[in-house]
């Protein structure tokens, strides 16, 4: 449950889904595409005992009652990162659950390879538990604290399991030292979303929830308290770190550049500069105000050659998707 946060407002996070056993919410998670959740490898610890009984709920406000846009989904397959281990899940934890049929629900935008966000930046977790869907803000944690935090959560463990315990590589961190504010059980593999610049109305998911000690309890560098009595904060997969597995997995474009808010921007093939995945249909819109026109200039073009197009094809549309 989020701890410090208030009530979301209706609609205001499309793109989460609750994850649900027999009715019963246990996971978040964050639409990607039409078909695709993003969400967290440690949810599902026991695929074959229950993974047919599992629905995702997308549009879901209050628990308690079927909400208006509420749309209920079977899970077609679900893939678990090949290096997450179960035993010791502080690393890798990113799963990609595949939907039975097509969500028309709002998508979260994923990050590009090279996108910076400063460290002051805050972003949002949102969760559904106890019922009502609640949100809290949090700041992002330079990597140097977060580093320190693994170290210290490690030494509260006994000396005989601090071995098993390996460094992880693939999280970032987020909350006040103070603490106060964090996600926390029931919130897991639900989405950590930063603005994409400020006052943009474009939202990307950077983080996963995945971990932490001690929800909402402080865990400043200058406290004398013992490690076993401090807290941490908020424990995320990083996703930009993981993109390249997510884009191999889903094997199409679901990495956009979102609305170009200035007089030019970048559009690209999301495996750039790697060669693009087969079978993929990418598709990019451009919209400009009212009597301004769109100059479209490629500083790179490479397609499979083929006569006739039959292989590969790039095609720019206007209206009424009408070939230009």
């Amino acid at each position: 449950r989020v701890v410090g946060g208030t009530q979301a407002t209706y609609g205001s996070h499309p793109w989460l889904v609750s994850i649900q056993n027999k009715g019963s919410h246990f996971c978040g998670g964050a639409i990607l595409t039409d078909r695709w959740i993003l969400t967290a490898a440690h949810c599902f610890p026991s695929l074959s005992v229950f993974l047919s009984s599992v629905t995702v709920l997308v549009g879901e406000f209050d628990l308690r009652v079927e909400d208006k846009d509420e749309q209920v989904f079977t899970v077609k397959s679900l893939l678990i990162h090949e290096n997450y281990n179960h035993a010791c899940p502080m690393n890798y934890d990113i799963a990609l659950v595949e939907l039975d049929r097509h969500v028309a629900m709002g998508p979260i935008c994923l990050p590009l390879p090279d996108f910076k966000i400063p460290p002051s930046t805050k972003c949002v977790v949102a969760g559904h538990i106890p019922a009502v869907l609640r949100e809290v803000h949090l700041g992002l944690v330079d990597q140097a604290k977060c580093k320190y935090v693994q170290l210290m959560i490690k030494s509260s463990f006994p000396k005989q399991k601090q071995k098993f315990l390996n460094p992880a590589m693939t999280i970032l961190c987020a909350g006040a030292e103070g603490g106060g504010r964090d996600a926390c059980q029931g919130d897991s593999g639900g989405p950590l979303v930063c603005q994409a610049g400020a006052g943009s109305d474009r939202w990307i998911v950077l983080g996963i929830t995945s971990w932490g000690q001690g929800c909402g309890r402080s865990w400043g560098m200058k406290s004398n308290r013992h490690p076993s009595k401090k807290g941490s904060p908020g424990i995320f997969t990083d996703v930009k770190l993981l993109l390249p597995w997510i884009k191999q997995k889903m094997r199409e474009c679901s990495v956009t550049d979102g609305p170009v808010s200035d007089s030019e921007g970048l559009i690209r093939n999301p495996a750039f500069p790697d060669t693009y995945y087969d079978n993929n249909l990418c598709l990019w819109s451009i919209e400009a105000r009212p009597g301004h026109s769109i100059l479209l200039e490629f500083d790179h073009f490479d397609v499979e050659n083929s006569s006739y197009c039959r292989f590969d094809r790039l095609t720019v549309s206007g209206s009424k998707n009408r070939p230009v």
